[in-house]
């Protein structure tokens, strides 16, 4: 798998819990929504302990479509190890999205490689602002790349659940 592919479905992953974060969620709610995701910076550090160890930051930009036809948008901030030669890839992050309110949702979220072009993952929600506090739960996702050096698809499925205010 390339770099910029595994690059590409990171940033679909971290679109896509995003996304699940912001919705005016009820106690408990299920939740199944879809997105995209852009990486906009990349690093990569190579680790030195065998060739082809890297670690790559990456910075991405999300949209979101909530069941509601209301778009978001969000940021993350991840991690990929891809060490080839141990047949180790993951993936690691936090990501925030922000409603038309200035209210935020923020999440952690780990993955790996479920195929060619395509990860998966699992995501916790670890805190909001405003209507938003107190948020708690997590969920699955699913991230397909769309090829080198394109935007990801995201799909997204878990509970949410919103102290009442």
């Amino acid at each position: 798998m390339s770099w910029s592919k595994i690059v590409a479905v990171s940033t679909v992953v971290l679109f896509v819990f995003g996304i699940a974060m912001i919705g005016s969620a009820v106690a408990g709610e299920k939740i199944k929504w879809q997105g995209t995701s852009v990486t906009t910076e990349t690093k990569q550090i190579e680790v030195g302990d065998v060739e082809g160890h890297v670690l790559l930051i990456l910075k991405q930009k999300q949209m979101y479509m909530l069941p509601s036809g209301e778009k978001r948008v969000g940021d993350a901030v991840s991690y990929m190890e891809l060490n080839p030669k141990m047949n180790q890839f993951t993936l690691k992050g936090v990501g925030w999205v922000v409603d038309k309110d200035g209210d935020k949702v923020m999440r952690m979220h780990e993955g790996k490689p479920a195929g060619k072009d395509h990860w998966k993952g699992t995501y916790t929600y670890t805190g909001g602002t405003g209507k938003f506090e107190g948020i708690k739960g997590g969920g699955t996702w699913d991230s397909f790349s769309m090829g080198q050096g394109q935007p990801s698809f995201l799909e997204i499925v878990g509970e949410q659940e919103i102290p009442k205010q």
